[in-house]
């Protein structure tokens, strides 16, 4: 059992505040929203007349890891049992059931339950359906709905069907930000803040807990500034790593980056050295697997050569060696060429999205990241141009538009594995 630290602030108001039918938590990440649910909860639990009591996440594993681990801590191994084959767990004595939702078919699965309390961990990743059921089964008297969530686009129904229409419904919210958590460290915070720069989506959310639409230019703060070539005179180039978009109908889009250690600087910095753009369409000539496993030796030996030993990373004398080449998952043939011809660093790249767009703008906004203007023209015009799709910002969804994005891409692939 962890020692319990006393709720002050924000955190006491609402474990005092008598609880509406919903009441929802949400705000800036590591704000001790999940904190203080999980001790109002404890008090429903122990309190509370006899009732079904449904904890939801968007998966059971998702739901131990940010909910059920925190309540073993604090109500101690004694007072906590899990019956993971049951989807129930004890809690001091008291049967609590877990259920995952994580499909627009999740509501199915509590279909004609009769419920006390419910509890949604990460509120905005389960489907509308499942909670307009979930809302329908909570019939007892007093019964009530706590739910946590971090902010997304206020299109999001969350938003929509909550949040504004505070003055209809029977719902308390609350916006928890990064100072209503006292034992937050100061230099936590400031890298937390570089993390999601200012400026973009990621920080108005995450920062400011605010809900707010990704809409216009996804690199905003992309400028000259983020324009610079490596200081090779000076340096030398600690590590390779390629990145690479694959396209057969669609242009095949390459970068290099490379990795200094600079005085001053305690985290490294990454150049984009390199750029290869080759579209198919454009050019009237189509290449092959094979034609594209000899361009990409080419593309790594660039400069520095290239090694197929597997064992070969970093320096070695004046080469340097590809740590890895991160290529499209969706391009297993293109994959298994470059493995076959010896570039035995190919692998299926990380394509998470959102994560790489947030990466790469801490990374820009934080000095990490430069891109030689001179031997990256198209990459520079993407960054410049890279946009959010508004028609899917309409539906609710953070999504960039699929145009002139191929080395954008890439570049993503690269920075995901860093």
């Amino acid at each position: 059992m962890s020692a319990l630290v006393m709720p002050v602030g924000k955190q006491r108001d609402f474990i005092l505040t008598k609880p509406a039918r919903i009441n929802l938590l949400t705000g800036s990440v590591r704000s001790t929203k999940t904190w203080a649910v999980n001790l109002k909860v404890l008090k429903d639990i122990v309190s509370l007349p006899d009732g079904n009591i449904l904890f939801v996440g968007n998966t059971g594993t998702s739901l131990y890891r940010n909910v059920l681990s925190q309540i073993k801590d604090l109500v101690g191994k004694r007072n906590f049992e899990m019956h993971s084959g049951k989807k129930e767990c004890e809690i001091f004595g008291r049967t609590v059931w877990i259920e995952g939702a994580d499909n627009v078919s999740s509501y199915k699965k509590i279909e004609g339950e009769s419920l006390l309390m419910a509890y949604i961990d990460e509120w905005t990743t389960i489907p509308e359906s499942f909670t307009n059921m979930l809302l329908s089964r909570l019939s007892d008297p007093d019964a009530r709905l706590y739910g946590t969530c971090n902010p997304e686009t206020p299109r999001h129904y969350i938003y929509k069907n909550f949040i504004q229409r505070q003055d209809e419904l029977n719902i308390n919210v609350w916006k928890f930000t990064l100072d209503d958590n006292p034992h937050l460290p100061l230099q936590y915070k400031e890298d937390l803040c570089k993390e999601y720069p200012k400026g973009t989506v990621f920080y108005d959310r995450f920062i400011l807990g605010n809900w707010v639409a990704a809409e216009g230019r996804v690199f905003g703060l992309f400028n000259k500034d983020n324009c610079r070539s490596p200081p090779k005179e000076s340096y030398s180039p600690k590590e390779l790593r390629i990145g690479a978009d694959y396209g057969t109908h669609n242009a095949c889009a390459w970068v290099a980056l490379e990795k200094y250690i600079l005085p001053g600087r305690v985290r490294p910095t990454w150049f984009v050295t390199r750029e290869y753009y080759w579209d198919s369409v454009a050019e009237h000539a189509q290449k092959t697997d094979a034609d594209y496993s000899k361009d990409m030796a080419k593309f790594c030996s660039s400069d520095w050569g290239y090694s197929n030993k597997v064992e070969t990373v970093g320096v070695s004398g004046k080469r340097l060696y590809a740590n890895t080449i991160e290529v499209d998952p969706s391009a297993a043939s293109f994959i298994l060429q470059l493995q076959r011809d010896g570039l035995h660093k190919a692998r299926a790249a990380d394509n998470s999205v959102l994560t790489g767009i947030r990466k790469i703008a801490s990374m820009l906004s934080n000095g990490d990241l430069f891109i030689d203007k001179e031997r990256c023209p198209v990459l520079v015009s993407e960054m410049e141009t890279y946009a959010w799709d508004q028609s899917a910002a309409d539906r609710g969804e953070d999504k960039p538009q699929k145009i002139d994005d191929h080395l954008i891409d890439a570049l993503k692939y690269v920075v995901n594995s860093i």
